[in-house]
């Protein structure tokens, strides 16, 4: 299987390619117009990585993915179903800041939420799934909206 990046990815690494050119170039730049020119050019190639690290990283900016991808990754292999709940409680306590997770199913296999999108209408389909056996988590997944 013969690997492909993303062209999102491959747009960012050339600008910022550029970008640190430009940022070395300014610097070698002997009159003060021609290192503003290339510190702005530099800026303005640093765009699409920074819009490809918000794509892939939302958490950086936006408050509801932290928080979800935190209880995420506190929750362990092993933990039963009870100190899962306190740990969603933890994290989105009533009257909180940020809205509890929807419960898409809640049966003896399976227990998985959806991020509550709050004020938002995107992401509609951000999930913790979690396997259950004998009241214990046995395996936990993610997935992306």
């Amino acid at each position: 299987m013969e690997f492909v990046a993303h062209p999102l990815f491959l747009i960012a690494a050339v600008t910022l390619i550029g970008a640190v050119a430009c940022l070395n170039f300014a610097c070698l730049a002997s009159n003060w117009i021609k290192r503003g020119i290339l510190i702005a050019a530099a800026l303005f190639l640093l765009a699409p990585s920074g819009v490809a690290l918000i794509c892939f990283k939302p958490e950086l900016v936006d408050g509801r993915y932290k928080t979800y991808k935190q209880l995420y990754g506190d929750i362990e292999v092993g933990m039963s179903r009870s100190q899962v709940m306190k740990l969603v409680d933890q994290y989105y306590p009533s009257g909180g800041k940020r809205l509890r997770p929807k419960v898409l199913e809640d049966s003896d296999l399976k227990l998985s939420f959806f991020m509550n999108p709050e004020e938002s209408n995107e992401p509609n389909c951000e999930g913790i799934f979690l396997e259950i056996q004998d009241d214990k988590v046995v395996r936990k997944s993610y997935a992306r909206d």
